[in-house]
């Protein structure tokens, strides 16, 4: 959709050039700007400069020869002030002959272009009530576009970090969606690798013929796989506290004698003794495999909480003082408070320690029943990925997202071996230490290192990511007919994907030019990071109960009078919309804090504000039998009214903006400001008390505003409630 303000900044960009080459300039490529000031409506364009910057580079190198580098620099900017100030005069003046601009001006070398405030007023206003859900979306465009994204892993849970994965993947498709793209929604599952491997392992090794409630068997299988990674990985995480002990508390360090006395006066252990007395006071890795007795850690464990929580008296006693800078700083009682729990939650189940070498072997052989396809093991992997996918399916439904393509990991580990043959036989890929690899910089002649080099299977032969994922990429190309493909994945993969990439183009798949990874950066919450591993991520479902209950009880404060059932959908929507954009109203490249309060604020940067200058609209044409369309005059209107008239009327060209730049922020941030700019309207600017023509036209401005905000939120899939 070509909107009146973009066809105005066309005419008037169209203008300029036709004035630059009248002045001899020739005709220039540059962009307009809608002119930054309340209350001003209109575009600015910044080409004296660019001009500028080109005659003074030409003309005044003899002025400057001479001066220092920081005073050329200061000349030379201000000469090019003064000539494009300058320019800007001369291509103002023949733009004043042009019919339909309110004002131009040149100010500080920019051409400022006011436009008819009631003239497009009115445009603005019946496009949006004409086009109604269609305001803003775009013409159709050629490119089919795959965008893929969730990707969660079967036998693990669903937590509140992928939930920022969700939502900007689902926000994107639909923002290309109304740009015009043909976009398929595609969901990668992880439904097999180590992670599964080990969740089955520890299933049939602990917990066999277990079946919890059907509802929370997808959450009972995530708190499996979390036992199962704590067990294999028992005795590395004892010797990690061990060693970041020995490495960076010197007081822990200094009572190393007196520990090993200890333990060799109570349970006379022997060679154990002097190889952790060595370690220790000389700071060095102590290995798991290193110990003669496997009672030695169980007999050693309570004399390392002794000292931890001695040490932990003293420095709350004699709080320590900071070291001089670059040096080792002090462990502080917190230091201590945060090994002490670690101590403590490893001491748990310090009979795990002899039983961890025989367990891993138990996984390596498991894993070979998956690549043997027992029959009896795939039929359990079966079922459990069957209990995960009803969970995810559940998650979906209650966020409105739905995927067009649901691909395997599972399904593409043979073609991906296939295509590793491929690779190798044309030449791209290379046995390398023997490895199947891909030396890529090497391949595309770059002498820096760039890309590097992509092993592609492993040694046994047993597929890695990339296996799956050039099959994966492959079959986007040529079985969806993909143009483009996007994978919105964390910012951790980044150098993975553009080896991805660069595979495909040597490949010679010419749609690899235009794949794109849109990273993100991890999700905390005001606790701090979560980790799977160590089973303190906070479930997507404990979370979304928790948001609505909040906002069910705010609801409750705000207003008491409703019916129970219209509650219950307000604080559903208001709930789930202020999850989604609490994902979102941040750069995807940062780390996001999310706050459950600061989601559902009412007066913040939030869903429920924005929500809330939806339902106030809504409130006000209530009141009204008809929104009047025709015969409408916008005159004498004030700042608010013409600040809220831009903002509607650049909707259409931030989705042209938000697609091509892949950035949902984008939308993000505009319905934000679009309902600040509401509710500076609504204080300033009685409605439903104004005297005609004014009363009229300022109905329409609230309806125009309303559908805006709701096709704004739509595209974030958030919903616009008409009553909070």
């Amino acid at each position: 959709m070509v909107t009146t303000f973009q066809t105005e900044e066309r005419r008037a960009a169209a203008l300029i050039n036709d004035a630059l080459e009248e002045l001899g300039y020739g005709r220039r490529e540059f962009d307009m700007r809608a002119i930054p000031f309340a209350g001003v409506w209109g575009t600015s364009a910044s080409v004296s400069y660019q001009i500028a910057t080109e005659l003074v580079t030409a003309e005044a190198a003899a002025e400057l020869e001479g001066l220092s580098k920081k005073e050329a620099k200061r000349r030379t900017q201000e000469l090019v002030r003064q000539r494009a100030q300058a320019i800007a005069e001369q291509v103002a003046e023949r733009l004043r002959a042009a019919d339909g601009f309110a004002s131009v001006e040149a100010v500080n070398g920019y051409i400022n272009i006011g436009f008819d405030t009631n003239r497009f007023s009115n445009e603005v206003v019946h496009a949006v009530l004409t086009t109604g859900d269609d305001y803003g979306r775009g013409e159709p465009k050629t490119d089919r576009v795959m965008v893929e994204y969730s990707q969660p892993n079967t036998h693990k849970a669903f937590h509140v970090g992928h939930l920022r994965n969700v939502c900007l993947g689902n926000a994107l498709s639909r923002i290309m969606q109304f740009a015009g793209f043909d976009v398929l929604q595609a969901n990668y599952i992880g439904d097999i690798g180590l992670h599964v491997i080990k969740t089955l392992w520890c299933y049939q090794r602990f917990h066999q013929g277990e079946e919890p409630p059907r509802a929370q068997r997808g959450r009972w299988l995530g708190e499996i796989y979390t036992e199962a990674d704590q067990r294999l990985n028992y005795r590395q995480d004892v010797v990690d506290l061990l060693n970041d002990l020995a490495r960076n508390d010197a007081t822990f360090r200094e009572a190393v004698d007196r520990m090993m006395k200890e333990l060799w006066r109570e349970h006379k252990v022997g060679e154990d003794v002097a190889y952790l007395l060595g370690q220790i006071a000389n700071a060095r890795e102590i290995k798991t495999d290193a110990f003669y007795d496997d009672e030695t850690i169980k007999k050693f464990w309570p004399i390392v909480g002794k000292q931890l929580t001695a040490s932990l008296e003293a420095v709350r006693e004699n709080p320590p003082q900071p070291a001089a800078e670059g040096e080792p700083q002090p462990f502080t009682a917190a230091d201590y408070e945060e090994r002490l729990e670690r101590w403590q939650r490893l001491g748990e189940h310090l009979d795990w320690w002899p039983h961890v070498p025989e367990w891993q072997r138990e996984v390596r052989q498991t894993f070979q029943l998956w690549e043997k396809k027992d029959p009896a093991f795939v039929q359990l992997w079966e079922e459990t990925k069957a209990w995960s996918m009803e969970e995810f399916h559940r998650i979906y439904d209650q966020l409105d997202v739905h995927f067009d393509v649901w691909f395997y990991e599972s399904e593409v580990e043979e073609p991906g071996r296939q295509i590793v043959q491929e690779l190798l036989e044309r030449g791209i890929a290379e046995i390398s230490d023997g490895l199947p690899v891909v030396k890529i910089d090497e391949k595309l002649g770059l002498e820096k290192e760039t890309y590097r080099t992509l092993p592609i299977l492993r040694s046994d032969g047993t597929t890695l990511y990339s296996t799956k994922d050039l099959a994966l990429t492959k079959m986007k190309f040529e079985q969806y007919h993909v143009d483009r493909s996007i994978w919105v994945v964390d910012v951790r993969q980044s150098l993975y994907f553009q080896q991805i990439f660069k595979v495909m183009e040597l490949w010679g798949f010419e749609q690899a030019e235009k794949c794109y990874h849109l990273s993100y950066e991890t999700v905390m919450l005001p606790t701090g990071a979560m980790s799977s591993r160590s089973g303190n991520v906070v479930l997507y479902e404990d979370i979304a109960a928790r948001v609505l209950q909040r906002a069910r009880e705010i609801i409750d404060e705000k207003n008491p009078s409703l019916p129970d059932e219209v509650k219950d959908r307000i604080a559903r929507d208001v709930g789930l919309g202020s999850m989604k954009y609490g994902m979102l109203m941040r750069d995807n490249n940062r780390v996001l804090v999310f706050d459950i309060e600061e989601a559902l604020s009412f007066e913040g940067h939030a869903a429920p504000y924005i929500q809330y200058a939806h339902a106030r609209a809504c409130r006000i044409l209530e009141k009204v039998d008809q929104i009047p369309t025709e015969g409408l005059t916008f005159a004498d209107l004030t700042p608010e009214e013409i600040n809220l008239i831009q903002q509607v009327a650049i909707f259409p060209s931030e989705v042209e903006r938000a697609a091509a730049e892949y950035k949902p922020l984008v939308i993000a941030n505009y319905v934000y400001e679009l309902a600040k700019r509401f509710n500076d309207f609504y204080r300033a600017c009685p409605v439903l008390q104004a005297e005609e023509p004014q009363r009229s036209a300022r109905l329409t401005l609230v309806a125009a505003a309303r559908q805006t905000l709701a096709n704004g939120l739509g595209l974030l899939g958030i919903a616009a409630p008409e009553t909070m």
